[in-house]
């Protein structure tokens, strides 16, 4: 082939390349798609400027329109343009990362609720099982009284004895952020106190007239959860109630300091005389369930201790308030819970003798796991029960997380 043919071959080609491009055309409607993607991607403001341009621009043109009629169009179309192209009324946009599009309402006890298993995997509690020590939860750590009996750190075997009937498969999980300086200086500042100092570990020392408050943040070990401190002064007025008990004089000092729980609680009293002590121990609202005690790790029941001397506060100790959001989670059954409970531990000595333990009483309560920035509320079973060894009677509990695997 001459070189003067391959010429007239390759326009031929390209005659053909071009006519196909001329004739080739998108669907019907994607310019006018292609258009309305392009605009709204366009900043919002820009987008609202050149909608008022255009239609001043028609009403100049039309010169008869009167100018009260102007206005009332302006406002029409400009509310319309920002409600239009903000996004409000088209509902949360989904994205790629954990939880996308799931809205947070209003729970139980006023705790944003969101959905099923939207804070992720949760780190689980610290099972107390057989033959474990039970660890002293600390002055710092407001618990009520134990029951009678004395703890047991000895080799058992535990076998159960009762009946646990607990019919839900969900049971929410509560979650709250680490609280900050600023935290607890709104929570001074709304008692009445002022910031003095920050004290290495705590997030603040503040002081009133006839009381010092400190402020902590959650402790992981044993958890503790964010706490404040309160020790009055000599100068603190006596609470003056004829004839109030002592539940009732706490109550009452609580409710003057704006202290007084925003949660469910029952209240217990342990002393005499003229030293009290006076605990709210606090509860969680698992729907389908009811109420449920929080406990420390070996069942401690947990909530606010107020110190008494006669009808003179002298301490209260309590959760630093801050904000909940909840989420339900699937947990294990009741069945399940009392497998692993009276499973043997692999810490127990199989040499030294073994007491044998009836576990009698079991009941769904919660239990705080620290996690950093973000720590948790979480139902475990706790199982109990009481058995004597060389005439000693002894109290057993073991804990076992809820939250299925």
């Amino acid at each position: 082939m001459s070189d003067r043919d391959e010429e007239l071959e390759i326009q031929a080609l390209q005659r053909e390349l071009d006519d196909a491009f001329a004739t080739t055309r998108p669907r019907t409607g994607f310019e006018d798609e292609l258009w309305l993607r392009m605009q709204s991607r366009r900043p919002l403001g820009s987008r609202i400027r050149e909608a008022f341009a255009g239609l001043v621009q028609g009403v100049r043109e039309v010169p008869a329109v009167p100018l009260a009629s102007v206005a009332a169009v302006l406002v029409v179309v400009i509310g319309v343009g920002i409600f239009a192209f903000s996004g409000i009324g088209r509902g949360p946009k989904a994205t790629s990362s954990e939880g996308a599009g799931l809205s947070l309402n209003a729970g139980s006890g006023g705790n944003p609720t969101s959905a099923v298993g939207s804070f992720g995997h949760l780190p689980s509690p610290v099972r107390a099982g057989p033959g474990s020590p039970q660890a002293s939860s600390g002055a710092l750590n407001p618990s009520a009284p134990l029951p009678a009996g004395a703890d047991y750190a000895g080799p058992v075997t535990l076998t159960w004895a009762g009946q646990l009937n607990i019919t839900i498969s969900s049971a929410p999980v509560f979650r709250y952020s680490e609280p900050t300086t600023d935290t607890a200086d709104q929570f001074a500042s709304s008692l009445g106190a002022a910031l003095e100092r920050r004290p290495a570990g705590f997030l603040g020392l503040y002081t009133a007239s006839d009381y010092t408050l400190t402020v902590r943040g959650t402790i992981e070990s044993p958890p503790q959860a964010p706490a404040y401190f309160l020790l009055t002064s000599p100068s603190m007025a006596d609470i003056a109630a004829a004839g109030a008990q002592p539940a009732d004089i706490a109550a009452l000092f609580l409710t003057e300091h704006r202290l007084a729980p925003q949660w469910p609680y029952t209240s217990a009293v342990d002393g005499s005389a003229d030293q009290v002590k006076v605990y709210f121990q606090r509860q969680f609202d698992a729907p389908g369930y009811g109420l449920a005690y929080l406990v420390d790790g070996t069942g401690n029941r947990l909530g606010l201790e107020v110190d008494l001397n006669g009808s003179h506060p002298v301490r209260a100790i309590g959760p630093l308030p801050v904000s909940i959001e909840s989420a339900p989670y699937p947990i294990i059954s009741a069945d399940q819970a009392v497998q692993i409970a009276v499973k043997p531990s692999a810490a127990a000595n199989p040499v030294a003798p073994a007491a044998t333990v009836q576990l009698t009483s079991a009941e769904l309560v919660y239990t705080l796991v620290a996690a950093g920035d973000h720590s948790f509320y979480e139902p475990a079973y706790l199982f109990s029960g009481s058995f004597q060894v060389n005439g000693v009677t002894y109290e057993k509990r073991v804990l076992v997380p809820a939250v299925a695997p």
